[in-house]
């Protein structure tokens, strides 16, 4: 199904003239609908307008851009980060910006097409793919490019099934062969490690990674994307990012909202509290119902069904909005809904989720 919504806050939309509940956001915070992020965007647009009018390097740098710079790079224990229109355009250029005759890139089977477009730009360099779930062929793969510059790129929580890179083992890898590391933090940037600075906290091996990528779309609540990074690793770049250079710079209203974003996250751990807190809660009503819903240490979910479709259509007539997915389930490509929580999610709204599937059983396996 393809949704228009006519009006969203938080968890709660308009479609189709009804009021429905999203259970398939990456707004997995809820802060796009925060009055504090409304209030610093509404700010920037009466400081600055609602567009930059230029690239970075001319009109499109403005002093709330310069703050959220130096927020994100202390965010993520970096130097420096760099701000660009989309998480998207943040992955193109690194791989871009890392191309060489002697570059190798060992990129994840599952990565997303971000990265993948990004290798395909980087013309000089080779592309092996590897599965994260495999790291002795990704040593073997290594081993037999050693004399090259090899990098390894792959997402720190893959997007469609939630399942979480063993970045403690790829650590263990990287001492042995010397790899540089990227690392996709799009969804694990506000939702994965004790205060949600994603997964080098979770696994307390701040550092490990020599570029971390992200994104401002999701647990942020706004909008743009980030690379961020030590000035030490700056002698890998071969060029720099040519999408940075030649976009017209995200909004200052974009950039000002994930700035508060940011603040409030930092502000402690409620934030991030009541999102697992929601997370647990839907795991336990769908059991309660009969419903075992996949679920790891990220906050993406599955629902196998035999009808994804179908179920996803009777859920929307029961008022709930769901995405369908093709995903890999016991070594087999399944149809599945996609289920996420959100720190808005009430104990009525999930009760009210869990019963309405609960309903549909006999589309669940």
């Amino acid at each position: 199904m393809h949704f228009i919504l006519e009006e969203r806050r938080g968890c709660k939309a308009r479609v189709a003239g009804r009021e429905i509940t999203i259970f398939s956001s990456n707004d997995y915070l809820g802060l796009s609908a925060h009055p504090e992020v409304i209030a610093a965007a509404s700010e920037a647009a009466r400081s600055f307008g609602v567009g930059t009018g230029g690239a970075p390097g001319t009109t499109g740098t403005t002093a709330v851009h310069e703050r959220l710079k130096n927020q994100i790079a202390r965010f993520k224990s970096r130097d420096r980060a760099v701000l660009f229109p989309s998480g998207y355009q943040a992955n193109q250029a690194i791989h871009q910006a890392l191309d060489s005759e002697q570059t190798v890139f060992f990129i994840d089977r599952r990565h997303h097409p971000s990265a993948m477009d990004g290798v395909r730009l980087a013309r000089k360099s080779r592309v092996v793919r590897f599965d994260h779930a495999n790291l002795e062929e990704l040593e073997k793969n290594i081993g037999d490019n050693k004399n090259h510059t090899c990098v390894v790129s792959l997402p720190s929580v893959f997007t469609v099934d939630g399942d979480i890179a063993p970045l403690d083992r790829l650590v263990s890898l990287k001492k042995k062969t010397g790899f540089i590391l990227i690392l996709d933090e799009a969804h694990a940037t506000g939702c994965l490690g004790k205060t949600g600075r994603g997964i080098e906290e979770h696994f307390n091996l701040r550092g490990a990674a020599e570029y971390l990528m992200g994104t401002l779309s999701k647990a942020i609540g706004s909008q743009g994307g980030f690379l961020a990074y030590d000035e030490s690793n700056s002698h890998y770049l071969t060029s720099f990012f040519r999408p940075y250079e030649y976009s017209t710079s995200l909004s200052g209203v974009s950039a000002a909202a994930a700035l508060k974003a940011i603040d409030l996250i930092n502000s402690g751990p409620s934030l991030l509290g009541s999102l697992r807190k929601a997370k647990a809660a839907i795991v336990d009503e769908c059991k309660n119902c009969g419903i075992d819903i996949i679920h790891g240490e990220s906050m993406i979910m599955l629902l196998p069904c035999s009808d994804s479709e179908r179920l996803q259509a009777s859920l929307f007539e029961e008022g709930f909005l769901t995405i369908t997915v093709e995903a890999i389930v016991g070594g087999q490509m399944r149809g599945c809904l996609r289920i996420t929580p959100m720190a808005l999610h009430t104990a009525e709204d999930i009760g009210a989720f869990a019963r309405a599937l609960e309903n549909y059983k006999e589309l669940i396996n």
